[in-house]
């Protein structure tokens, strides 16, 4: 890549350092300006762009970039080169054999996730920007019932923060079972059982049916970060906690 690709894709893209809070898992991530991106960062920065995503707007196609490059850069940190992180038709990342990964994105910011699979059986990580209080009070009905705005409620969190964090932790699950279960579900499928503010993780039961397809007996602990008006939750399962028939 020239000198002057490099600033240009620097100045879009302001990569963090390799986070290894989520170990076993590394971490990268990076803020983005979309009025900055080019096109022609997926030949210089040599992250194959697909047709479908080729056609797509120019949002689209910047996150679809930020996602890959950091999934090239995760890689790398394992010392795997040159593999195009290609997606199967449900738009799940197909990774390279022995690793297994998660992508996220919001209008603004990029992670992936990667762990070897001998340490990792299932990974899912979700970003999101925090909701208004406004928006909180108008959408929590679509993502959780009244059992768990109870629980909500009850803890010390405000109402527009928990709820922020259970739709963030329902994606994280769903990005990590669904590779495995491979039909859609919902978020009644991921119950909110329990906060813990002070360990910053919450805890999930799953829906039955689901759950004995994948061996999972034990609820299912998201974890998370805060980082300024953003959050970013993961769930991770071992080898040991996940015994599905489908691997």
């Amino acid at each position: 890549m020239s000198k002057t690709a490099q600033k240009a894709l620097a100045e879009f893209i302001c990569i963090a350092p390799v986070d290894q809070r989520l170990n076993p898992a590394v971490l990268m991530s990076g803020s983005f300006k979309l009025e900055l991106f080019d096109d022609a960062f997926f030949s210089e920065a040599a992250i194959h762009l697909p047709n479908t995503i080729s056609r797509a707007s120019s949002k689209r196609k910047a996150e679809y970039f930020c996602g890959r490059y950091l999934a090239a850069l995760a890689l790398r940190h394992y010392g795997a080169e040159h593999f195009d992180v290609l997606a199967d038709d449900k738009r799940c990342p197909q990774w390279p054999k022995g690793f297994i990964g998660s992508i996220s994105h919001t209008d603004d910011f990029a992670a992936c996730a990667l762990a070897p699979s001998s340490e990792l059986s299932a990974l899912g990580i979700d970003c999101q920007a925090i909701l208004s209080p406004a928006k909180a009070e108008k959408l929590w009905p679509k993502i959780i019932d009244r059992d768990e705005f109870n629980i909500i409620a009850a803890s010390s969190v405000e109402l527009n923060y928990g709820l922020s964090l259970c739709f963030s932790a329902k994606e994280s699950i769903y990005k990590a079972l669904y590779p495995f279960i491979r039909k859609f579900f919902g978020f009644s499928a991921a119950k909110l059982c329990a906060i813990n503010p002070e360990q910053q993780y919450l805890e999930f039961d799953f829906a039955p049916e689901l759950a004995a397809l994948l061996g999972i007996k034990q609820t299912l602990k998201v974890y998370y970060h805060r980082d300024s008006d953003r959050i970013l939750s993961y769930l991770s399962l071992t080898p040991q906690q996940f015994y599905s028939a489908t691997i």
